[in-house]
């Protein structure tokens, strides 16, 4: 007697025996994709604000003290190159979540952005900068949260935000995460009068990098059955700073100990003087607070049998904030500039990634990356597909840790607005050891053999026109092609009163 499957005829027996096959097979590629799910990485982003690259102990530190970070530094991969897309928080962020450059996405300045005019005693408003084309980051982007919440991942956004409006942004619930807690909307924030920020757990006096931590460690210490993505954002070490008394005191015996004197100097692109030595015990204590927190949350994950099942990339949103235009700044030497400036202090920020089964001790590379590479290596990192409508400006960092370099020899970046910190409107290329930065206000071009002169101290235009000329037109064209804004001469309605005390002449 027979039977039929999928309208043909076959033997009962072979019927049933096909049932099995097709029943075991199912069962099968049930139970893969269930332990796939389980095999999945977590993920761990650690964003830190401000970060100068001079800040750690593992880069030449001699006054801060950051001992777990430097632990770090051993044993994950190390970037000694990493650039931020922007020398300014908001821009960065959004290239973060987006893989986008901010002349791309629009967000070029802190937001909400202003058209201040910004200089030193006596100089003209020659370029007119609008705030940001952008308002804040776009619906239309596909955001790396929301890449991990298409692949189930348990997704939280803690700390700050500053990417854009909450209210007009929809904030990271919005954007990909399903949990979000302290988010701090833009710019400010009191360190230790924050108990707003953690409704029942904290009170007045409580510090917000402690208790940040605490939320996270309970978040990554969790049960759960999917695999997660926290993307963890610290105020430190953005103004105002802010150190527990112990630890001022702390260092304020340290910098006496070793004779530090506060000196600034005044840079010919400049309209403030920047500090020139790591002087100040309110910003090492902050920072020796942030890395105690950074080792306690690292601990948490080895105490949960978490550390060996999360990729971890630690970093900052642009460089140190090192002129004087607020109290305690850090000193970024021996790069030249710091937050807000196209130079090299502005651009760089400490890297180092945990990725496990393939971070080495001693793992180094100063290949150029940037923070846009870290939505393409991510999603490359957790097996995932990779977007590349979305992350068009972002690679891959898989190759470095193959010893292999990567498929890309130009960076750009676009900062066209005056600032308080001292920097004026400019934006910039990076081929190979070549970098051009053009000066809008100046009206000049500063091009620096990176190799050679790390510090950009000799200007190589003038003896190297044919150079300058071609990387000058890339950048250009980049710019066009992707609709920035061109700073122009000012309307009469565009001229701005000046801001700033600096004199001209002064040195």
């Amino acid at each position: 007697m027979g039977a039929t499957l999928d309208g043909k005829d076959f033997p009962v027996a072979v019927v049933n025996d096909m049932k099995e096959i097709l029943i075991t097979t199912l069962f099968a590629g049930i139970l893969s994709a269930a332990n796939a799910e389980k095999e999945k990485p977590n993920v761990l982003f650690i964003l830190i604000d401000d970060f100068g690259w001079h800040d750690v102990g593992y880069n030449g530190s001699e006054f801060y003290e950051t001992p777990r970070i430097d632990e770090l530094a051993k044993t994950w991969m190390r970037f000694d190159n990493c650039y931020t897309p922007s020398p300014m928080c908001s821009p960065t962020r959004t290239s973060v979540l987006t893989g986008k450059n901010p002349a791309r996405h629009g967000v070029t300045q802190w937001l909400k952005g202003a058209d201040y005019f910004f200089s030193r005693e006596g100089e003209e408003q020659v370029v007119y900068c609008p705030g940001p084309h952008s308002s804040g980051i776009e619906d239309s982007e596909i955001t790396l949260g929301e890449a991990f919440q298409e692949a189930n991942y348990d997704t939280a956004f803690f700390g700050k935000w500053h990417m854009g409006n909450l209210k007009a942004t929809g904030g990271p619930n919005n954007h990909g995460y399903a949990v979000q807690k302290a988010i701090i909307e833009a710019n400010s924030c009191r360190l230790f009068d924050c108990a707003g920020y953690f409704p029942n757990k904290a009170k007045k006096g409580d510090c917000f990098t402690d208790l940040l931590t605490d939320e996270a460690v309970e978040f990554v210490a969790a049960k759960r059955d999917n695999p997660f993505y926290l993307h963890l954002c610290y105020f430190a070490m953005h103004d105002q700073i802010k150190s527990k008394s112990e630890l001022r005191e702390r260092f304020e015996k340290k910098a006496e100990r070793l004779g530090i004197r506060s000196e600034t100097a005044l840079d010919d692109y400049s309209h403030q003087p920047h500090k020139l030595h790591q002087d100040s015990p309110e910003y090492a204590g902050e920072l020796y607070n942030l890395d105690r927190n950074i080792g306690r949350l690292i601990d948490a994950l080895k105490e949960a049998g978490q550390y060996e099942k999360t990729i971890i990339i630690f970093t900052g949103d642009n460089g140190g904030r090192s002129t004087v235009n607020k109290p305690d700044a850090t000193s970024v030497i021996p790069l030249r500039g710091g937050k807000t400036f196209l130079f090299e202090a502005g651009l760089r920020t400490p890297l180092l990634i945990h990725w496990p089964g393939h971070s080495q001790v001693k793992l180094r590379t100063k290949e150029p990356v940037s923070s846009m590479d870290f939505y393409p290596s991510l999603l490359e990192m957790a097996g995932l597909e990779a977007k590349p409508d979305q992350h068009v400006d972002g690679v891959s960092l898989v190759p470095l840790f193959q010893g292999k370099p990567l498929q890309r020899d130009t960076l750009y970046w676009h900062f066209p607005h005056y600032q308080g910190e001292g920097s004026y409107p400019a934006s910039a290329i990076r081929v190979g050891d070549f970098k051009l930065i053009y000066n809008y206000h100046h009206k000049d071009v500063l091009l620096f053999n990176l190799a050679n002169d790390p510090r950009e101290s000799k200007n190589l235009a003038a003896s190297m026109p044919k150079k300058a000329k071609a990387l000058e037109e890339k950048l250009m064209t980049y710019l066009k092609e992707n609709g920035a804004y061109l700073p122009q001469s000012p309307t009469l309605q565009q001229k701005r009163k000046r801001l700033g005390s600096r004199k001209k002449s002064e040195n």
